[in-house]
């Protein structure tokens, strides 16, 4: 891949073309760095995204760390801790699946009353035709 020259094409030894590198804030941002490193200026000694993933690593480790340090009490307490909130957690669907049945039952009772309205009001219709 040939290295870019300022005022130069932007095509690599194969003859693909570039997009990028022919665009102007990207010629100026080069030219800015190339000038940067001749001088010797450190823009950053860590990329933002080098210093993420590094945080990233440490809160990790520093997780596993006290997972590991935990006495045999607290994994006992945590494991019950889990198991409590896993059962409310499923008490809760519970109590709305309820809810929604009794809602579904309360709808179907009103429709039945409705149809029973209904079908005693033709049936008086049909009697006095008679």
């Amino acid at each position: 891949m040939a290295d870019f020259k300022p005022g130069g094409s932007a095509e690599t030894s194969s003859g693909s073309f570039k997009p990028v590198r022919t665009s102007r804030s990207h010629q100026e941002l080069h030219k800015e760095l190339l000038l940067a490193h001749r001088k010797g200026l450190v823009l950053s000694s860590k990329l933002e995204l080098q210093r993420v993933l590094e945080r990233r690593r440490r809160e990790q480790s520093e997780r596993e760390e006290q997972q590991q340090s935990r006495t045999p009490l607290e994994e006992v307490l945590l494991r019950r801790q889990r198991k409590q909130q896993e059962q409310e957690r499923q008490q809760e669907e519970q109590v709305r699946e309820e809810a929604q049945l009794l809602e579904f039952v309360r709808v179907r009772q009103n429709l039945r009353k409705i149809q029973n309205k209904s079908s005693k009001s033709s049936n008086e219709e049909y009697t006095e035709k008679k």
